[in-house]
Parts: C-alpha cells; structure tokens; sequence
C-alpha cells in the first residue's frame, strides 16, 4: 500500500461512515464522531499496517495527517458561531474550569502520597501529570525539561497517556453525560432580561439553528455543488489562519511552538467570525466537523493497543486514578457550585484533552454552543498548565523529601 493510498483511506472512511449513518438509524443514534474514534482503535487492534506500508512513512503520514486535520478545523468550526452570544455563558464555564484545574492538582498530589512507596521519582510524575491534564501533551513535554525528568518515565507515561485518554475520551461521548446528569442539574439554553430573570431565548436558537442538525445527515450540504464555491473559500480563509498562527509561532521558542500554534489559530479563527462576510459564507461548520472526523479516525489508528502488556501496573493505576479521582472531584464540587452537567463535562475535557478536542466532545454531548466557552477554557489550561505542573512537582518534593 502506497503513502498516497493510505491518505485516501484515511481522508474518506470517515464520508464511508456518514454514509451508513444516514441510511441506518440505529448508526446514528451511536454518533458518527464515536464510530470514527472506535474504527480507527479497532483497525489498529486487528490489522497490521506495517505489512502493507513502511512504519515510518505510515507514523508520519498520521501525526501529518492528525495535525493538518485539527488545525483546519479549529477555525473552521468558530467561523460560523456569534461569539459575543457565546462567550455570555462563559461564567459557569469559567468557574467549572477553575474546579477541574484545582482538583487535578489535589488529585496529583494525593495520588503521589499513595504511591510514593512504589514508584520512583514520583514527583517528577506528578508534576507531568498535572502538565498533561490541566494543559496538554506539550506541557508535559515543557515540564519534562523544566523539572529535567527522567526520559524513560516521559516515555512510559506518555504511551499510558494515550491509551487512558482514549478511554476518557469514549466515556465522556457516551455514558457520562447520563451518569452524571443523576447528579447535576441539565444545561439550560437562558439569557438575562431586563428584570433580572431568565427566560429561554429565541434569539439563541437563531443564532445557532445552522448547527442544529445533529445527525449525519448535516454532512449532506458540503456535496451541495451550488455552496462549492463558498466552502472552498473557507478552506482558504482556514488555511490563511493556520499559516498566520505559524508564522507567530515563530516569534517563540520551539518549546512553546505546540501550545502557541494551537492558541494562534483559536484566536485568528475567533477573531474571523467577527467579519459578517466570514460568518455567512456556507457549510464551515460541517466542514470542520468533517475534518474532526478525519482526525478522529486517524487518531484512533494511532493508539498502540500492545501496551496493554508488560504494563507498569503502579504508573498505569496512578495515572488513571488523577484521570478518575479528578473527574469525581470535580463532580461533587459543580454539584455545590450548582454547575450544570453539559459545563462539567466540557470542562473536564477541556483539562484532560485540551483545545483540540472540545468540538469533538460539544458534538457528542449534542450542545455545540458551549463550544466557544469551552475553548476559552482549555486555552486556559494552556497557558497555566506549565505553571501548574512544576509547581506541584516541587510541592511533591519537597513533601515527600525526594
């Protein structure tokens, strides 16, 4: 199988599976944002890619693949939406963003005083964790050279990561939202009137009617060949984004250049939907979600399922006790703060999975409005994230005496 091949495959199996979903229900109810993350695991678990195509080539064609995807979408997907509207919900979301920065601090901390008996250099590993999961892989990456961390743990930790986080990321898409709606209050579409109440708004639902649609079938309008010429013209105005956020990545140190980028074309994207021309131009939205699809998919095929052997059962079981503990934490804390179950949630994701992923969870939890509070949040996550890390790295230190 040639390089080329395997693009098509990968560019196109996602349309293969909004095909199906349109033409069997029972598909759709399942969403085609979790069919595409649990093909690619699938794929990856039962075919050997390596037979057909060389390792390295197929590895950079992923992560190649992966990060165009994601960095077209990003600005795609803000294009279209009032931002002003949106960013009047951001209170709550703020608020719950704070609480899972905090609890997974605590929990990290916490969990290393458990565990400082059987793993070593324990600190070091709480202070990635929290990079990772307030913030992002390039913050754990950050605070891997800040704190000089051992290598071979970064690795490990890394490969744990991945297979955690997906396991995450495929719990929040399906069950959480019912789990944890038994405890927190439902999200409510309101708006402030003039006497101070609250009343469901008609105007929010204008605003946000084109991304109404949550099936497969809102895929339909990027094959409508009279709205060609506007979807091409945002893939370009995406692409003038990323190209920018590159260019003021540049301006940074190449430790920063990840968390820069990804900040860079939020903010440019962001800053795009306040032209009324770029706001109206047609299907954005849909394309941006196709291509959520597409890295989906990919990222899927990337998880090294092996790793479920000769595991370092302590690491594995400290990791995933910040990733549970936390989620837990935060929970009963939004339930004090009355935060409701769709802002738990994305917040949460925001910490744990960082920027890229707040489409593909706002999609899953079937309420794409608090997608732009959400960025704010993980973009929050990212600049503190480092400061977070080495802060209870040092804290862990110096409480343990390592």
């Amino acid at each position: 199988m040639s390089v080329i091949v395997a693009a098509i495959m990968y560019l196109f199996i996602p349309a293969l599976l909004v095909f199906l979903c349109q033409k069997f229900q029972i598909l759709d109810k399942i969403g085609v944002v979790v069919l595409s993350f649990g093909l690619g695991i699938l794929l990856s678990a039962s075919l050997d890619f390596s037979s057909w195509i060389d390792p390295q080539s197929l590895t950079e064609l992923q992560t190649n693949l992966s990060e165009i995807a994601i960095a077209l979408a990003l600005p795609m997907l803000v294009f279209s939406i009032d931002v002003k509207h949106s960013l009047k919900m951001a209170g709550d979301t703020m608020k719950s963003m704070a609480v899972a920065l905090v609890s997974v601090m605590l929990i990290s901390f916490l969990g290393a005083l458990l565990f400082s008996g059987q793993l070593n250099n324990i600190w070091q590993i709480a202070g990635m964790s929290v990079g990772a999961y307030t913030g992002g892989g390039p913050n754990m990456a950050a605070i891997k050279t800040a704190i000089d961390a051992d290598q071979a743990i970064f690795v490990t930790m890394t490969t744990y990561d991945i297979l955690l986080s997906a396991l995450y990321l495929i719990f929040v898409m399906t069950i959480a939202k019912p789990l944890f709606g038994l405890l927190l209050r439902p999200f409510q579409e309101t708006h402030d009137t003039q006497d101070g109440g609250v009343h469901e708004s008609s105007d929010h639902h204008d605003k946000f009617s084109h991304l109404a649609d949550e099936t497969a079938n809102s895929y339909k309008v990027l094959a409508d060949v009279k709205t060609m010429p506007q979807t091409l013209k945002v893939l370009l105005i995406s692409a003038c984004c990323v190209g920018g956020a590159k260019l003021i990545a540049g301006l940074f140190p190449a430790s920063m250049s990840s968390a820069v980028i990804i900040i860079a074309i939020t903010s440019l994207g962001l800053g795009a939907s306040f032209i009324p021309y770029v706001r109206q131009l047609a299907n954005s939205f849909q394309l941006g979600m196709y291509l959520i699809l597409v890295f989906c998919f990919t990222m899927g095929t990337m998880t090294d399922t092996s790793i479920i052997t000769n595991l370092n059962l302590d690491l594995f079981a400290y990791i995933g006790f910040i990733l549970l503990g936390s989620l837990v934490l935060q929970a009963m804390i939004c339930k004090l703060m009355n935060i409701d179950t769709d802002t738990f949630l994305i917040t949460s994701s925001a910490a744990i999975m960082s920027v890229p992923f707040i489409p593909v969870i706002a999609g899953a939890l079937k309420n794409r409005e608090i997608i732009i509070p959400g960025f704010a949040a993980a973009i929050l996550g990212y600049v503190i994230g480092n400061y977070l890390g080495i802060a209870v790295a040092y804290a862990t230190r110096s409480m343990l005496g390592g």
